[in-house]
């Protein structure tokens, strides 16, 4: 949170019209095999891969859109990641601790054995070792934790927004709270036959007002398979807990580039496909996503027409007229 209001200190006027590109500036990174903006799967977005050319579609919009050259994007992004690495760093260095050290002595010389094995100059092999063996410490410690970034940095990055420019109290915004604590639903999970409670959902954000939730928003950067099985126990679990008679409008809110896995997000409904239903599906920006697949977007047009799909732009513009300040 702290890397976030430094950044939007800085980032001049905020509206629901340019919010996506704060998001792609916070949450957006380069994947380092394929050197492009990270919208797939790794091992889709490589040459060979089946996303690869959409990839560099939609990196070379960005770029456009930014008036900025490929070797530019880079810095351009991936704010919140960088900024929580260079935080980290700041306090290891003030605390005059170095983890691992021991390990990673035993690591450099083992390395350094290698390339002296190899036939590397013994003037050169330290220096090598201890190169490589910083750069894997910051794969298996730094580099492996990037999924939190557009996890719960994802989540925090939208509350902000909420408050930002749709002037909603901080105080109608929960984050990751349990449905017990929202106004409207159970103060305790039913308990099951076994005498057990249900295991209690935490929606990633709502939207509340007046002792009464109005909106459960679930925010993930991509949608993997197994999500959609999340989805489905999360809707469940939402409907069994709520006691106020007030309907609840469910909310995704994502950046899936995979035109199929939009497809069936869209398509799922209560009692039939999917067995859950988010009311209205908001990409972080549609347009690109549309200009990313050209023709291909034609399978999830139909959602665009009865608005059921539609970018994050017009989330904030909703969530202000209906709950924010004037």
């Amino acid at each position: 949170m702290r890397v976030l209001d430094e950044y939007f200190a800085q980032a001049g006027a905020v509206s629901a019209e340019n919010a996506w590109e704060h998001v792609y500036r916070c949450l957006l990174w380069i994947n380092p095999g394929a050197g492009l903006a990270h919208i797939y799967d790794s091992n889709h977005m490589q040459r060979q891969g089946v996303f690869h050319s959409r990839a560099v579609r939609f990196t070379e919009l960005l770029c456009a859109h930014w008036s900025i050259e490929p070797a530019e994007l880079p810095g351009r992004i991936d704010h919140l990641f960088r900024g929580c690495v260079a935080d980290l760093t700041r306090r290891t260095l003030e605390s005059g601790m170095e983890a691992g050290e021991e390990t990673g002595s035993e690591l450099i010389s083992a390395i350094e054995a290698i390339l002296l094995d190899d036939g590397i100059a013994a003037s050169t092999a330290l220096t090598l070792a201890r190169k490589i063996e910083a750069l894997s410490r910051n794969f298996f410690t730094i580099g492996n934790k990037r999924k939190n970034a557009p996890g719960e940095g994802f989540e925090d990055l939208l509350g902000i927004l909420l408050q930002r420019v749709c002037q909603i109290p901080a105080a109608q915004i929960s984050l990751r709270e349990p449905v017990s604590k929202l106004p409207g639903f159970r103060r305790a999970a039913p308990v099951q036959a076994d005498g057990r409670r249900q295991r209690e959902p935490h929606p990633d954000i709502a939207v509340t007002e007046g002792g009464v939730t109005h909106v459960i928003t679930t925010a993930k950067w991509s949608m993997r398979q197994d999500r959609e099985t999340q989805f489905q126990s999360e809707y469940s679990a939402f409907q069994m807990n709520k006691v106020q008679p007030a309907e609840l409008t469910y909310v995704l809110i994502t950046n899936e580039f995979d035109i199929a896995r939009l497809k069936n997000v869209a398509r799922a409904m209560p009692g039939g496909e999917g067995g859950y239903i988010f009311h209205t599906i908001y990409h972080i920006c549609l347009p690109l996503l549309r200009q990313t697949h050209g023709a291909r977007f034609a399978d999830i047009e139909p959602w665009v027409g009865t608005g059921k799909l539609r970018s994050l732009s017009d989330f904030l513009t909703s969530m202000r007229l209906r709950y924010g300040g004037s």
